[in-house]
């Protein structure tokens, strides 16, 4: 469950630009452990999330 957590936090972190060195370094190791998939379908699910916010909040504004 932390290993998700983790996933969560590093992939807010790259959109929205910020992060540490130290938890970069977690995150590389993470990744050999593990593969890229994890942060490759959070990027996605955040993203797709994220596009559908944007829409909602425009359709609330716009007539």
């Amino acid at each position: 469950m932390s290993s998700l957590l983790q996933v969560f936090k590093a992939v807010a972190s790259a959109m929205i630009g910020v992060g540490k060195k130290k938890n970069l370094a977690k995150d590389f190791e993470s990744t050999e452990k593990t593969g890229p998939w994890p942060y490759i379908f959070v990027g996605i699910i955040m993203t797709t999330l994220f596009i559908g916010t944007i829409l909602f909040a425009v359709r609330l504004v716009l007539p």
